[in-house]
């Protein structure tokens, strides 16, 4: 079997294109991480920024999860700033993400420039190329490769200077003070978004996931005018490609209408979200990651077990569904549980 047949027969990508899989494939946002003691082991030597830009330091701790939870797909370990610095912005993490020059104003976005992101990033498609002939080198079932990136409203959340705000409000008065000014941005990270993608498929990722983290604090019709079309847009280019994607946002229970509408391939919902009605209202060909709470892993072991197979109950007989968390997993869990969750799901549909 060649590697492109073997990443194919993958039970991650076979469950997204509908096809009947002995049980649903399962991995966990932000598997590669501080709840994991090897990664404290590298991250001891090693900035977060380091690990991003160095591609072996990359693929081991992107290997991590996969050697410990045995799960059925890797991410590749970056963070979604990471393409910002296509547009001159300087970006770095103490721990979370400091952005050293933010936007402040609509002349700031006006005086922006667009630069190549393959080879800003090119550290980035490096990692994913070694990962992916990791990947074909280990035993048993094949696994599947995803890329990821931000979409562009939560890249924009995170490079407009929110001061003196806390919740990103900043964004969205933006929004009603220079409207054109904050498209034009949108734009110029849609262009970035697609062409950083593109390079991650190219170098061997099968899937890739766009996390929309903030859009959540959007009502519906702001969704629908400042974030949708430009997802819509990175998405159509990734189908043109055959490029199966998902998309997560959290707090999205308001924004399933037009998230059914973005084109995803999969659409990965929060814990807020009732996977039943989410089954009920999600088309049958569009996929369904999630959507566990993080903290349901911080219980005793039955008690993971058991949410974990109600989640499954409530997901029965749904052709295309992945397991999944309903965000990444918190720096504290306890890797056992993490663990529970993996094996449970593993046992197959309750």
């Amino acid at each position: 079997m060649t590697d492109l047949a073997k990443a194919s027969s993958s039970l991650f990508l076979r469950s997204i294109r509908g096809e009947s899989c002995e049980r649903p494939p399962v991995w966990i946002m932000r598997q590669a991480g501080r709840y994991l003691a090897e990664y404290n082991a590298v991250k001891a030597k090693h900035s977060f920024l380091e690990i991003c830009r160095t591609p072996e330091l990359a693929v081991e701790v992107s290997l991590q999860p996969i050697r410990f939870l045995d799960v059925d797909a890797a991410i590749i370990f970056s963070d979604i700033l990471i393409p910002a610095t296509a547009l001159g912005i300087q970006v770095d993490f103490a721990p979370g993400p400091v952005v050293l020059n933010p936007i402040r104003s609509a002349a700031d976005i006006q005086a922006l420039k667009v630069e190549d992101v393959t080879q800003k990033t090119k550290f980035v498609a490096q990692a994913i190329s070694s990962l992916r002939t990791e990947l074909d080198k280990l035993p048993g079932a094949p696994k599947a490769l995803v890329g990821f990136a931000g979409a562009p409203w939560t890249m924009a959340s995170y490079l407009i200077e929110q001061k003196p705000f806390k919740h990103f409000e900043r964004t969205q008065i933006l929004a009603r003070e220079h409207p054109q000014a904050l498209h034009l941005l949108l734009d110029q990270l849609t262009t970035i978004t697609e062409e950083y993608l593109l390079s991650q498929v190219e170098a061997g990722a099968d899937a890739v996931q766009l996390f929309d983290t903030w859009a959540g604090l959007l009502s519906l019709e702001d969704y629908q005018q400042f974030a949708l079309p430009y997802t819509q847009r990175i998405f159509a280019t990734m189908k043109r490609r055959g490029v199966p994607t998902l998309l997560y946002i959290n707090g999205c229970s308001s924004l399933l209408p037009a998230m059914i509408q973005s084109g995803a391939s999969v659409l990965s919902i929060d814990w807020r979200v009732s996977l039943s009605e989410a089954c009920e209202r999600i088309p049958i060909e569009i996929g369904i990651q999630g959507n566990l709470d993080p903290t349901a892993l911080y219980g005793t072991s039955e008690e993971v077990r058991t949410q974990t197979k109600q989640m499954l109950t409530a997901a029965q007989g749904r052709a295309r569904y992945i397991a999944n968390l309903g965000h990444g997993i918190l720096q504290t869990t306890p890797r056992e549980n993490a663990l529970t969750f993996v094996k449970t799901v593993q046992d197959g549909w309750p």
